[in-house]
């Protein structure tokens, strides 16, 4: 093969490195802005969210990696982009985005199974920050939640392209009740015994900080067959 067609084969190749290399710094670039945003207006956020819920007389809770840095570090964990909010899934109605409209949210896109009736997981912005809230089932004395991800090696745009959606991935816990925790000079409602809760999904050594975490090292969440996760877009 002459040097100019072994150049020529090797382009395809060197291009899709160039345009990984230019995502990733891009990806980087816009999780240090929303690390800044969080920052300056998560504690403005979770406030409103508090108003929000209370003035719905609906049960709100911090959840994964908010509730991680509430416990652990006493602070928004350094590397994280958004806030996590739990809510119970059998008091969800549209009352939740009226109000949090009024408290100057807007919902972005939202999760969907089988047209809610199944799962269901909104995100919302406020000055720039994202807020996810997760709807868990209460059955008995179990708290069921659900994660919507990627298929494993594959993108999500991939995923939602081969499978008409994301993947659903359920998570079973404990219930204990409900507390509040004093974070950021305010106080918010935690699960109790939310030790056992941060083990079950982080792992037992979740006082340590790892950057690398990811819901897909979490094995204890089962791939649910025949539920797929549709995404709604209100952009």
């Amino acid at each position: 093969m002459s040097l100019k067609l072994f150049i020529e084969s090797k382009i395809p190749y060197i291009a899709n490195i160039l345009k990984k290399i230019k995502q990733k710094t891009i990806n980087r670039y816009k999780a240090k802005k929303q690390q800044k945003q969080l920052k300056f207006y998560g504690k403005e956020a979770l406030e409103k969210i508090d108003l929000a819920f209370k003035e719905l007389n609906k049960t709100y809770f911090l959840v994964y990696g908010t509730l991680l840095g509430a416990y652990r570090d006493k602070d928004f964990i350094s590397h994280d982009i958004d806030i996590d909010i739990g809510a119970f899934f059998h008091e969800y109605d549209s009352n939740i985005e009226k109000v949090l409209i009024n408290y100057g949210f807007k919902k972005t896109h939202e999760f969907v199974v089988d047209n809610g009736k199944f799962a269901r997981e909104e995100t919302y912005i406020y000055k720039k920050i994202h807020i996810d809230i997760f709807y868990f089932k209460l059955e008995r004395d179990k708290l069921v939640g659900y994660i919507f991800s990627n298929e494993p090696n594959l993108s999500w745009n991939a995923t939602i392209k081969k499978h008409g959606g994301l993947l659903v991935r359920e998570e079973i816990t404990n219930f204990y009740g409900i507390e509040e925790l004093k974070f950021l000079g305010g106080k918010y409602c935690i699960l109790k015994n939310p030790k056992a809760h941060l083990e079950y999904f982080y792992g037992k050594n979740f006082m340590i900080p790892d950057a690398s975490w990811t819901p897909q090292k979490v094995k204890k969440l089962k791939f649910l067959k025949n539920k797929i996760g549709k995404v709604i877009s209100y952009d």
